[in-house]
């Protein structure tokens, strides 16, 4: 498949990163089409199966029949096409838009999908987190530790997969959101659509879905309806009322892998005390449960 009739992958780094925005924003280019009736596929979370089966099917192959890496890259290949042509096959004609809020296994998006285009969104894992845990519950010390594997995994796959630079693009969640315009174009140039097109009034008006601040109170769920936004409404404040303590543990735990994404931490200094005890306690708590944790999924699974 040509770029052009591939799909369009579309990951977040953890969901709330704003997933839906960016995807209802491409959905208005009417080039572009939903994966219907999948919303989220979790294809690629699951390319460590596709990757597991390709090499145990290689590995029977005899080397006189003269097979080679490049056949099982070829075979790789046909894989990812049968997964796009899953994705496209309803939406012929149109350029489809695959969604899901997670990065696991992206190390082995390219082997499947040389050819394919791939957005990474990103944001402030600090609004992730404290929209993670008003929208569906989360406890803050599995999410703090949740969004530091997902940024060290898009750190780890950047590095490693410069020579597709050209085929992704890490988009940040603010700059999306503070300067549409200009991201827009910016991302309809790499994907190769017609911006000419595109209706950029409706996108700068888009009304909000699925936003956390959306609930009326701690009981009702979120819900993806479509609302105008409010006047008053800043998804960059999500944490704004937290405390140093509160910084502090996110500094130590997720801090440096989202430096490295661009962004930075609020510099403050050790509470010390009893907050000492606290983040030495939940280091060993989070430990001991990091070790239990493959015990337990064998005790499940047997």
């Amino acid at each position: 498949m040509k770029a052009v009739n591939q799909p369009v992958f579309v990951l977040g780094i953890l969901p709330r990163s704003g997933t839906n925005f960016l995807y209802n924003l491409l959905m208005l280019h009417p080039d572009c089409a939903p994966p219907d009736p999948v919303w989220e596929d979790f294809l690629v979370s699951r390319l460590d199966l596709l990757a597991q089966y390709s090499d145990e099917v290689a590995a029977q192959w005899d080397p006189r029949w003269g097979v080679d890496a490049r056949t099982q890259q070829h075979l790789d290949r046909s894989l990812g096409s049968g997964i796009a042509r899953f994705l496209q096959e309803r939406c012929s004609g149109f350029r489809v838009v695959a969604k899901t809020p997670r990065v696991d296994n992206i190390e082995h998006f390219f082997r499947f999908f040389p050819e394919a285009k791939l957005l990474i969104l990103v944001r402030d894992g600090r609004s992730i987190v404290e929209s993670a845990i008003k929208s569906f519950g989360w406890r803050r010390e599995p999410a703090l530790h949740s969004l530091a594997e997902a940024a060290r995994t898009i750190n780890a796959f950047r590095q490693k997969t410069a020579g597709f630079s050209e085929r992704f693009r890490i988009v940040r969640y603010e700059d999306l959101w503070l300067d549409t315009e200009n991201q827009l174009y910016e991302i309809g140039e790499f994907l190769e659509l017609d911006m000419e097109t595109y209706d950029l009034q409706r996108a700068l008006n888009l009304p909000l879905r699925g936003s956390s601040e959306l609930k009326s109170g701690p009981a009702e769920s979120v819900h993806w309806d479509p609302m105008d936004r409010p006047d008053d409404f800043d998804p960059m404040s999500r944490f704004t009322h937290w405390s140093d303590a509160r910084h502090f543990r996110y500094n130590r735990i997720a801090g440096p892998a989202m430096q490295a994404l661009g962004y930075e931490p609020k510099a403050v200094k050790n509470p010390g005390g009893l907050f000492s005890i606290q983040g030495l306690v939940l280091d060993a708590g989070w430990l001991l449960k990091s070790l239990l944790r493959p015990l337990y999924r064998r005790l499940r699974n047997s």
